[in-house]
């Protein structure tokens, strides 16, 4: 049995991709403690590295986030995504030759606004059969020791799961598009070589048509899409100027070879939905952990329904949702395929992201650290703490 995969994706920036893949990897980890979880940062912007190795707060307003810093401080470039890239573009295990350190383009990385020059090194046809399987576990630190090692656990007054791993990225992402096709097929039997109790979840950014997106659809199996209640946030999966629209890039893909396209919508998750009550709710279909308010049901709807209208007519969608032609109504497709995130108490959140402390394991009462200081009421707390634990149920079952 090859172990679990899934990939955080939606082509508009701000849906929580990251924000819901840290606080899904942590509850997951705390709920299977038998389970390791991997995640693997393959965006740009690093938010998911931020939020597990210490958060988003900063000592000043210039410096550093705390979790950026003790990435860096606590791996090297061999360690972190930079050295996996580079790992699965080249076959190489044992790190980067000083022309693999060489990244260039936007951010160090891949740059969608013009033409990629090829490597000296890449030949785009290694056969990647003969080689041993790369070991991902060369590159996974354990957040809860990194921030032992980096901070002495002076500030940390919490515990994150010893069973939650994470992919490092600062920013570098070195690869180019020619490299993509054997950086595929070198992914996919490093997972398949995971011991079967690892679950890989892999966060990407809005640049879906990036080579570490096609990576991350062409390696994992079950694709998580976020999503807001916003009508426009909800078209531009499917038209955008940028050529990002993530079904569109998903048929792009679908369209290179029979089987080279793996990700199917698993399970789409409706986030900072307005709650009216602190219970579980069944919508005409929609499973939701919380009690949504009546405009925001509507809403949910009317998106689960335009998907399902083309799913079902056009066979536009059915290819890209896990059960493809299997769901037969529109309920069974709202159930089957729809969750949410309440929109959290902004305290709450706040806390969780400025001190990289996910919602499962924060601590109700003051907190202090840096430049934030708080109170977190314990009963507001636990509801959400039921909610996550409910939505993390519903989206690895």
């Amino acid at each position: 049995m090859v172990s679990e995969t899934y990939v955080f994706a939606n082509n508009k920036g701000g849906s929580g991709k990251s924000t819901i893949a840290f606080q899904l990897a942590a509850s997951l980890a705390k709920k299977r403690p038998e389970t390791q979880v991997l995640a693997i940062d393959f965006s740009l912007y690093s938010d998911l590295t931020t939020m597990l190795c210490g958060g988003t707060s900063r000592p000043s307003l210039l410096a550093a986030s705390r979790g950026a810093q003790t990435a860096l401080e606590g791996t090297s470039k061999d360690e972190r995504v930079e050295g996996l890239l580079r790992a699965l573009a080249t076959g190489k295990q044992g790190g980067m030759s000083d022309e693999d350190s060489q990244v260039s383009g936007l951010f160090g990385g891949w740059n969608p606004f013009s033409p990629s020059k090829p490597r000296a090194n890449q030949s785009g046809t290694a056969d990647t059969k003969a080689e041993a399987p790369i070991d991902l576990r060369r590159f996974a630190v354990r957040p809860s020791d990194l921030l032992n090692e980096i901070d002495q656990g002076g500030d940390v007054q919490w515990d994150l799961p010893s069973n939650l791993w994470v992919c490092c990225s600062c920013g570098e992402l070195p690869l180019e598009p020619q490299e993509v096709p054997d950086a595929v097929r070198r992914l996919r039997a490093a997972i398949s070589a995971l011991p079967q109790n690892w679950v890989v979840m892999i966060d990407t950014d809005h640049l879906a048509k990036a080579p570490v997106s096609e990576l991350a659809f062409c390696a994992a199996t079950k694709l998580i899409l976020p999503l807001s209640i916003d009508d426009n946030d909800f078209s531009r999966l499917f038209i955008d100027p940028t050529g990002n629209a993530l079904f569109d890039v998903l048929e792009t893909l679908e369209g290179r070879e029979a089987g080279w396209l793996q990700s199917k919508v698993h399970k789409v998750v409706f986030n900072s939905v307005l709650h009216y009550q602190n219970q579980p709710s069944q919508n005409e279909g929609i499973m939701l952990p919380f009690t949504p308010a009546k405009a925001c049901i509507q809403q949910m709807k009317n998106m689960a329904d335009q998907m399902y209208s083309v799913h079902k007519a056009e066979d536009k969608l059915v290819r890209f949702f896990v059960d493809g032609h299997k769901i037969g109504s529109t309920e069974d497709f709202r159930q089957r395929y729809f969750s949410g995130m309440r929109k959290a108490s902004e305290i709450v959140m706040n806390a969780s992201k400025l001190l990289g402390c996910p919602i499962c394991s924060l601590p109700s009462g003051m907190i202090a650290i840096d430049t934030l200081s708080c109170t977190i009421d314990a009963k507001v707390l636990q509801a959400l703490q039921n909610e996550v634990a409910i939505l993390t149920d519903s989206v690895f079952s």
